[in-house]
């Protein structure tokens, strides 16, 4: 087919050199559902999907490249925030895993129990102070 694609460009156009050749190239995807269902299933990624749907909605080169452009702008800027995220959540683990092993003083916690050598004896929560429920209160 791609032959006599190319002779009949040469008979037309007079094309001398023969180095002209053109190639057909059609859509293997019929449409965009089935684009959609191979990107949703992970079977094709977004690199591979977007040309293809792109390409079956009539879009050219030029707008299947500026479209591409600008999503791969995207998910490098989401790539960019979940590297900062994870950055963060593991300096808060760290924190959390060295306040395990090292509690930081708290003002007022010593009261009471006088020298608080025994283990355990410091609570790790201050304890509640009872209150009554508001039904209770009478301030009707």
């Amino acid at each position: 087919m791609n032959n006599v694609l190319t002779a009949s460009y040469n008979a037309i156009y007079g094309s001398e050199a023969n180095d002209t050749e053109l190639i057909l190239r059609v859509a293997p995807l019929s449409s965009n559902t089935e684009v959609q269902s191979l990107y949703a299933a992970g079977i094709i990624d977004y690199e591979t999907a977007m040309p293809a749907a792109l390409h079956s909605l009539g879009c050219s080169a030029e707008e299947i490249s500026s479209a591409l452009a600008r999503r791969r702008k995207v998910e490098e800027e989401a790539k960019k925030m979940k590297d900062a995220e994870e950055k963060t959540n593991l300096a808060e683990l760290e924190r959390r895993e060295e306040n395990a092993k090292n509690p930081p003083d708290r003002a007022g916690s010593g009261s009471g129990s006088g020298s608080g050598s025994g283990s355990g004896s410091a609570p790790s929560k201050p304890a509640a102070s009872p209150s009554k429920p508001a039904s209770e209160s009478g301030g009707d």
